[in-house]
């Protein structure tokens, strides 16, 4: 991608792909599409969340069209007007790496949450706690390897969003992940150099068709009963 902008399509095709699940498990499921279902939450702030990041990045461009004049940004007027003490090279680092870091925490922690929901309605959670567990405990679940490409992809995100706990650093064992085409270097007590929008578009990506698959699954799609999701009902209690 040679421009932030270039990843606005891109995203939008992931946020019709959430779309598409939801209304494959509202057809297969009979839940209803408004409800506080574990599945429905997720993908719906899935959803939001992706969105919030098209509109901050449109913004941004818009503002700076706002101060083009002949082609020429009035970088003094720009920076003026959103605050910024630095330049305009150093603004726009700042505004879309705090941005791009957080958005990938944030959209890992709704999958995991998913996860541990549906897990928890299917009296499964894995005894021992981590990601790594429930992963496994979700695809066993739902009849696919816990070895497979899937299994990967899941990795590739949840060390990814590990190294941004760790201050950029990936602290466990080294490991190279391809997603497609796309590789996912994770160097032992180095910094993690795949967190790009495009790396992460290709997690999300790669993430969301599991979701699809897991989702649909005969044991999933089965379901036909709203799984708790503690925050949207209210419930704190945790187990």
């Amino acid at each position: 991608m040679n421009h932030i902008m270039d990843t606005l399509p891109k995203f939008r095709e992931i946020i019709d792909n959430l779309e598409s699940i939801k209304q494959e498990i509202v057809n297969q499921s009979n839940i209803d599409d408004t409800s506080q279902d574990a599945r429905m939450v997720a993908l719906d702030s899935l959803q939001i969340s992706i969105s919030a990041i098209g509109m901050w990045i449109s913004s941004f461009n818009s503002l700076a069209n706002i101060f083009t004049n002949d082609g020429n940004l009035d970088e003094k007027q720009f920076l003026s007007s959103v605050g910024s003490g630095v330049n305009i090279k150093q603004t726009e680092m700042i505004m879309f790496d705090h941005l791009r870091l957080g958005f990938t925490t944030l959209a890992h922690f709704k999958i995991d949450n998913l996860f541990h929901n549906i897990l928890k309605h299917l009296n499964a959670l894995p005894r021992k706690p981590g990601y790594w567990n429930l992963t496994n405990e979700i695809l066993d679940q739902c009849s696919f390897s816990k070895t497979g490409k899937e299994k990967k992809s899941l990795t590739a995100f949840a060390n990814l969003r590990n190294s941004l706990h760790g201050n950029g650093i990936h602290k466990t064992t080294s490991l190279n992940i391809m997603v497609g085409k796309t590789a996912f270097d994770f160097i032992k007590g180095k910094k993690v150099e795949c967190a790009s929008w495009h790396h992460i578009i290709v997690l999300l990506h790669e993430n969301v068709d599991i979701l699809k698959n897991l989702l649909l699954s005969q044991k999933i799609v089965n379901i036909n009963v709203e799984i708790t999701d503690d925050f949207a009902s209210g419930n704190s209690e945790t187990t």
